[in-house]
C-alpha cells in the first residue's frame, strides 16, 4: 500500500484573466480522465494521480493531488505543468515558471518493521508504527521532484531498515577452508609492538594508527611488496600502474564510497593561495605557540577530496564513459596492479598496536574482463596468496566466503543486493593469532580480500562492451604492513630466523636503526 498527498503550486509567468477559470477547470477534469492515469496498469487506474482540489491566485495555480503507486503524485504535478504550459501559452502567452510541492505526505507499507528509530534528511516527520510509515517531507522544488526524492527516500528507508535486521559481515561469513594448526610455532604470543618500539624499528608519530617506519622494519614490509609483485602479480600476467590518491567528491560518490564516509579521511583544500588570507593564522601561531584549529576551519573549503580507501577507485573512473572489447578482453583481460604509497582509513583514536593503522601499504590488484574470466583471475590470485602464506611465510590462516564488500561500502544490504551467481563475490584471507589484538578483542587479522564486482562498476561509472555484453571488473587488497607485523609474530626479531624467501629481498643482514642518546631507550 502506497498512498501520496501533495499539496503545492504552479507558479505562472503571469496573472490569468477570470475567463480561464473555465478553461482550467476543464484541463484538470480532462487529466484526472486522461494525464493522471497515464502509464498505470490496467484494472489499477485507481491507483494514478488525481487532482483533488485547485485554486487560481493571481499568477499561481495551487494544487491538491493524491496518488497511490502509478503516477505518483511528484510525477503527476511535473505532467501537469508541462500540459498546462502548452495550453496557456497558446492562448494568454503565460507559461508556467516552477512547479513546488510545499507539503508532501506519504503512506507506506514496509517489509519489515525497524529494529530501532530510523532517520531521514528532507523529512519534517517521520513516524513508523507496527510496518507502515508515515513521513511528511519538506518543502521541494522542481529539481528535487524531478530528482524524484521521494521515491529515493523512500528506497532509503527501506534500505536502512533492512540493515538493521542483519548484523553486518559475519552474517554472511562461512569459512571454506583452514589450514593445518600451527600456532605452536609462534614466537610471539603476545602482541610484538612493544618490543618493535623498544628495539627502535618503529617510532609513534603524533597522530593515533600513525607509525615512523626504521630501517629494519621497512626492509620487511618493502620485501614482502616485492615478494608479492615477484610471485603473484608479474606471473599472472599484471602490470605496475600509478594511481592518484587524492579521490575527487564525485568518484568517491560513484564508487559508493560515501556509504562508509565516517571510515574516509577527507581532503579540505584552503579557501585561497593568497598569503594575506592567512597571515592571522601566523599571528595567532606565534602569540600563541599553538595551532588555531577553529580559525584554520575556517580558511578551508569544505571536502573536495578523499584520502584513498581502497587504492582502486580511480581504476572504474580511467573507464568512465568508455566502450570496450569484450572479445579482446577474453584474450587480453585489463590486469593492473598498484603500490603507489599508502592508503588511509580512520580506523578511530583508539588504536594501539602495529596491527590496524589509519596510514597503511597496501599493494591493490584491479582487473577487467567477460564475467568468467574475472572469476577465474581473482580465483588465481587467492591460490598464489595462499601459498605465499602457507608455504613461504608458514602461518595459520583461514579463508572465508563473506558479504560483498563493494554492497556495504555503498549501504546496500546483501539480503536486497544478492543474485543466485553460482560464484563467491568476495573471500577474506585471515591469519589466526596466538593472542587477541590491542585494537580489537579478536585473535585474527584479516591480510588480504579478493572480489569480484559483477558488473556493479560497470553501470555506475557507465563503461560498457561495444556490443553490450556483460563486463566484470574485480580487486584484491594485499596488505604488506600486516604481512610484516603476523612475520615477526610468527618469527620474532632474529634476521636468523626469518623466512629464506624474505632474506632474499633484505640481504645478509638488516639494516640498523640509527641511535640517539636518548632513543631507543636502553
Amino acid at each position: 500500500m502506497l498512498l501520496l498527498k501533495l499539496n503545492g503550486y504552479l507558479e505562472l509567468s503571469d496573472n490569468l484573466p477570470k475567463e480561464a477559470q473555465s478553461e482550467l477547470k476543464a484541463f484538470f477534469d480532462d487529466a484526472n480522465e486522461k494525464l493522471l492515469k497515464k502509464g498505470a496498469p490496467r484494472g489499477k487506474e485507481s491507483e494514478g494521480a488525481q487532482v483533488t482540489g485547485w485554486t487560481l491566485k493571481d499568477d499561481r495555480v495551487e494544487l491538491q493531488i493524491i496518488s497511490g503507486r502509478y503516477v505518483r503524485a511528484h510525477a503527476a504535478i511535473l505532467r501537469l505543468s508541462n500540459s498546462l504550459s502548452e495550453l496557456l501559452g497558446e492562448k494568454y502567452h503565460v507559461g508556467v515558471r516552477k512547479a513546488v510541492a510545499t507539503d508532501y505526505q506519504i503512506e507506506a507499507e514496509l517489509e519489515k518493521e525497524p529494529l530501532e528509530p530510523v532517520t531521514l534528511p528532507f523529512t519534517k516527520q517521520l513516524k513508523i508504527e507496527d510496518k507502515k510509515a508515515y513521513i511528511t517531507m519538506v518543502e521541494m522544488d522542481e529539481s528535487e521532484l524531478k530528482r524524484n526524492y521521494p521515491d529515493r527516500l523512500l528506497r532509503r528507508l527501506e534500505e536502512k531498515i533492512a540493515a538493521q535486521h542483519i548484523s553486518g559481515k559475519a552474517e554472511f561469513t562461512r569459512t571454506i577452508e583452514r589450514s593445518n594448526k600451527s600456532l605452536q610455532k609462534y614466537k610471539f604470543r603476545e602482541d610484538p609492538t612493544e618490543t618493535a618500539l623498544k628495539l627502535g624499528w618503529v617510532k609513534e608519530f603524533p597522530g593515533a594508527g600513525i607509525w615512523q617506519i626504521m630501517p629494519p622494519y621497512a626492509a620487511l614490509i618493502r620485501a614482502i611488496e616485492n615478494m608479492v609483485v615477484d610471485d603473484i602479480a608479474k606471473p599472472l600476467g599484471f602490470q605496475e600502474v600509478i594511481l592518484p590518491r587524492l579521490i575527487p567528491l564525485d568518484v568517491e560518490m560513484k564508487k559508493g564510497h560515501l556509504g562508509i564516509a565516517n571510515e574516509i579521511i577527507w581532503a579540505c583544500p584552503p579557501i585561497s593561495r593568497d598569503p594575506k588570507e592567512f597571515e592571522e593564522i601566523l599571528d595567532y601561531v606565534e602569540i600563541t605557540g599553538t595551532p588555531p584549529v577553529e580559525l584554520l576551519q575556517k580558511k578551508l573549503r569544505p571536502p573536495t577530496f578523499g584520502l584513498a580507501y581502497a587504492q582502486c577507485e580511480p581504476f572504474y573512473e580511467l573507464f568512465a564513459q568508455e566502450i570496450v572489447d569484450i572479445e579482446e578482453l577474453e584474450k587480453n583481460p585489463i590486469k593492473f596492479y598498484d603500490k603507489n604509497g599508502p592508503t588511509w582509513r580512520w580506523e578511530g583514536g583508539g588504536l594501539k598496536g602495529l596491527e590496524r593503522l589509519n596510514e597503511f601499504h597496501r599493494i591493490e590488484f584491479v582487473y577487467m574482463a567477460p564475467p568468467e574470466k574475472t572469476i577465474e583471475i581473482r580465483d588465481q590470485i587467492l591460490e598464489k596468496a595462499k601459498t605465499m602464506i602457507d608455504k613461504d611465510l608458514d602461518l595459520e590462516y583461514r579463508i572465508d566466503a563473506t558479504t560483498a564488500v563493494y554492497l556495504e561500502h555503498a549501504g546496500i544490504t546483501e539480503e536486497q543486493k544478492e543474485e543466485k551467481e553460482e560464484f563467491v563475490k568476495t573471500y577474506d584471507l585471515t591469519v589466526i593469532l596466538p593472542f587477541e589484538t590491542q585494537s580489537r578483542p579478536e585473535a585474527e587479522l584479516e591480510i588480504a580480500s579478493f572480489h569480484v564486482h559483477t558488473d556493479f562498476y560497470a553501470k555506475r561509472f557507465h563503461f560498457r562492451d561495444k556490443t553490450r555484453k556483460t563486463v566484470y571488473t574485480g580487486c584484491v587488497g594485499i596488505g604488506p604492513s600486516r604481512y610484516a607485523y603476523v612475520n615477526l609474530i610468527r618469527h620474532g626479531f632474529n634476521y636468523d630466523d626469518w623466512p629464506q624467501k624474505i632474506k632474499k629481498y633484505i640481504g645478509d643482514k638488516l639494516p640498523e636503526v640509527p641511535h640517539t642518546v636518548t632513543w631507543p631507550k636502553k
